[in-house]
């Protein structure tokens, strides 16, 4: 007979996660940190990746999608200032963790993933989780999908060299766009807010992160931003 009271290893990986990188680097918000003790992160990777799932490192699923390590992801959902209301557009999703936890935060999402394979895992993964207020779309994520904004937050789970006017149009009034920007061959990545207020956008710089060993050239020709005009 199994031992059922053996404890899952995730469980307390995700456990010290939260003790060990989140909460030392003063991300104290207790929404944030509910819905990422909540989330199971392995779930959304290959199983080759999950003993590295709560690793203080990005993941890289392929060459055009990663997760950032879970203290970067922190920092930029916080900085997002969700809220229960909002209505939250999330671009290159890869296989919908951002997504999940984005979604028990706020009233619902749509993530945008343009790997049909990873949409097709998304959308089962979501559904296997019981995160019902989750829309996952097989479509060009540097479009946004302006027939549903606009939207309070958009959150950017990938690199990019700038950010699209095409997707700045689709901020509602006082929302928010979270993103890393970082113009090849830097290795130095930026984490930019955007905020929107009337017809006015402000912009301000969030913190600087390390990008040695991404796998820039490759992400950059299929995932590049046009500059803002």
């Amino acid at each position: 007979m199994a031992n059922t009271s053996i404890e899952n290893p995730y469980k307390r990986a995700r456990e010290n996660m939260l003790a060990g990188q989140l909460i030392p680097n003063q991300i104290n918000d207790p929404r944030l940190l509910d819905a990422m003790g909540k989330v199971a992160r392995e779930q959304f990777l290959p199983e080759r990746l999950r003993g590295r799932a709560y690793a203080d490192e990005t993941i890289y699923i392929d060459a055009n999608t990663l997760i950032f390590p879970p203290r970067i992801f922190a920092k930029l959902l916080l900085a997002a200032e969700l809220k229960e209301t909002d209505f939250v557009l999330d671009i290159k999703s890869g296989s919908g963790y951002s997504a999940a936890v984005i979604a028990n935060m706020t009233q619902a999402v749509v993530a945008l993933e343009n790997d049909s394979s990873l949409c097709e895992t998304a959308q089962q993964i979501l559904i296997d989780a019981e995160v019902d207020n989750v829309a996952v779309l097989n479509q060009p994520p540097e479009d946004g999908l302006p027939s549903q904004g606009p939207f309070d937050v958009i959150f950017i789970e990938n690199v990019v060299s700038h950010i699209p006017e095409k997707l700045l149009s689709q901020l509602a009034n006082n929302g928010r766009l979270i993103c890393v920007e970082s113009n090849d061959p830097s290795n130095t990545g930026h984490a930019v807010k955007i905020i929107k207020k009337g017809d006015a956008l402000s912009r301000s710089a969030l913190f600087d992160l390390d990008l040695s060993g991404f796998p820039r050239n490759r992400l950059y020709k299929s995932f590049i931003f046009d500059t803002v005009s």
